[in-house]
């Protein structure tokens, strides 16, 4: 079931609404439960057949992690092999239904073989809850997980505004809400800022990025096609393609924020202008944070802590013991990131790209703390802030290294992303082809310039809401990101007008037809 639906909307919101607030008042826990089969029916929506999939992982998680916190202590050593047990059961399942065929492809291909099996179907939003129950497990064995009833991980683990497309919640942030003796008592205020979320979230999906879509789907076909692509045309995709991902992303990460709090949770970022970046770290800090989290947390620092070991028993110094302890984990984890997103080569060298592009980022910052270093003892003042020309240059080029990049996360086949890379960066020529020039419409430039502009001088949603402790850990960023906010949502008649005009039309676009989310496929 999509967000952007009819059937969602005026079907299976309401209903929600109304079982869930109405069985809460004869318990919370009655209340939270019919929150949970909601969120199950919701899930089944899409394909019954794979519902089993997200019922197991959820009995079987559950289970791992009760053992665990029941054992940790008394039992360390079967408490671990569990722990062991239940990472290899969730990144095997992962495996099997995102990358078998992938890799079955690849090995008839390079060793002459005819293997041949079912297609699997990939289970919507396996990636997004995969995750989010092996950090439930992992920090249940770092002891960092109080006992959890069934009910409440059954929530945590099956909330529909975060199942599918993240963000990929943390139980900190969300079972000690569902404790709160106030948890499912309506508070208008919740459903009203909720719904001007929602609706801001609507209208980027249906308005922006699917008008982005109408126009780019054709034009991408036609340049994939003709084999040969020119720069302006390139860079023209480029935009288009890192303008719809953009604006559906952020769509959806609104909607999700907007539905929790319509229910009383809320939800952390996922999605935060990354866009005004000014280097590529600060870039994935901001593009789907809580998978940048997860990696951080879960990948990069099991990654790094080994690494700086081997670099103090050997007594690595100087740019070895950077390289090994800092660009290494970085490159690996960055990597791994952009394979995530899917099986196919064109995800592989969008890995590969990010986590150069990481590196050298990284490498770049540890030159500058050295030479403050060295400023410093000598006595030296340290060297000035750059000035607007450098902070310009430095988005120019994170700009161009994520357009780049999200070709390949975008491409069909290797061959389609090699196209275009080589249109955007002149590899083909410089002459003009006129069977895609004729495909570039004049009103598709003029979406997305308006696109473009909304990013560059408006405040994003958090910011228009700020006020209203947007998601859960607003307190992080509200201070951070361009430009100065002076626009504030409130309840007043023209900020409620606001909300009811977006929502309509993010409405009355639906009826061209609602696009699947970017990140359903993941």
């Amino acid at each position: 079931m999509l967000f952007n639906s009819f059937i969602f909307i005026f079907g299976f919101l309401p209903v929600a609404f109304v079982a869930f607030y109405g069985l809460r008042m004869a318990g919370k826990v009655l209340g939270m439960w019919a929150l949970t089969l909601a969120s199950l029916m919701f899930y089944a929506w899409w394909l019954p057949s794979q519902s089993w999939i997200l019922l197991v992982s959820i009995l079987a998680n559950f289970g791992i992690g009760r053992f665990i916190q029941t054992q940790r202590e008394a039992r360390p050593n079967a408490a671990k092999c569990v722990l062991w047990a239940g990472l290899a059961g969730n990144l095997g399942a992962l495996f099997y239904f995102k990358y078998t065929m992938f890799f079955l492809e690849n090995v008839n291909h390079f060793a002459g073989t005819d293997i041949v099996i079912p297609k699997i179907l990939l289970p919507l939003g396996i990636s997004f809850f995969t995750f989010q129950k092996i950090a439930y497990i992992v920090d249940s064995a770092r002891g960092e997980v109080k006992k959890t009833s069934f009910s409440e991980f059954a929530l945590f683990a099956s909330f529909f505004p975060q199942l599918i497309s993240g963000p990929i919640v943390h139980h900190k942030e969300i079972i000690p809400q569902f404790r709160h003796k106030l948890f499912g008592r309506l508070e208008w205020s919740n459903v009203v800022v909720g719904l001007a979320i929602f609706a801001t979230g609507l209208f980027k999906k249906t308005v922006i990025a699917d008008t982005i879509a109408a126009y780019f789907i054709p034009l991408y076909k036609t340049a994939a096609a003709t084999g040969h692509v020119d720069p302006a045309t390139g860079w023209v995709i480029a935009v288009g393609w890192t303008l719809q991902v953009y604006f559906d992303f952020s769509g959806y990460s609104d909607m999700a924020i907007g539905l929790g709090r319509i229910f009383g949770v809320r939800l952390p970022l996922n999605f935060h202008s990354p866009l005004r970046a000014a280097s590529i770290i600060d870039y994935w800090r901001r593009w789907h944070m809580s998978l940048q989290r997860f990696i951080l947390s879960y990948v990069f620092q099991p990654l790094a802590l080994p690494l700086t070991r081997f670099s103090t028993t050997r007594k690595l110094k100087g740019w070895t013991e950077f390289a090994v302890t800092v660009v290494t984990p970085s490159f690996l984890t960055f990597f791994l990131l952009g394979v995530w997103h899917g099986a196919g080569w064109g995800y592989v060298v969008y890995g590969l790209l990010n986590g150069f592009y990481v590196s050298v980022n990284e490498a770049y910052r540890e030159l500058k703390r050295r030479k403050r270093r060295r400023l410093r003892r000598a006595g030296l003042p340290a060297p000035r802030d750059p000035g607007m020309l450098r902070r310009t240059g430095y988005h120019l080029l994170t700009l161009a290294c994520a357009l780049t990049g999200n070709m390949f996360f975008r491409a069909e086949s290797l061959h389609d992303g090699v196209t275009i890379f080589k249109g955007m960066w002149g590899l083909n020529g410089l002459a003009s082809n006129p069977a895609l020039a004729n495909k570039v419409e004049p009103g598709f430039l003029l979406v997305l310039l308006a696109a473009a502009s909304i990013i560059v001088f408006l405040p994003n949603t958090q910011q228009i809401m700020r006020a209203y402790r947007p998601a859960a850990n607003w307190a992080v960023w509200k201070d951070i990101g361009w430009p100065a906010v002076r626009w504030r949502w409130r309840p007043a008649p023209i900020y409620l007008l606001y909300t009811a005009f977006a929502l309509f039309l993010g409405v009355q676009f639906i009826q061209r037809g609602a696009e699947v989310f970017v990140y359903f496929a993941f």
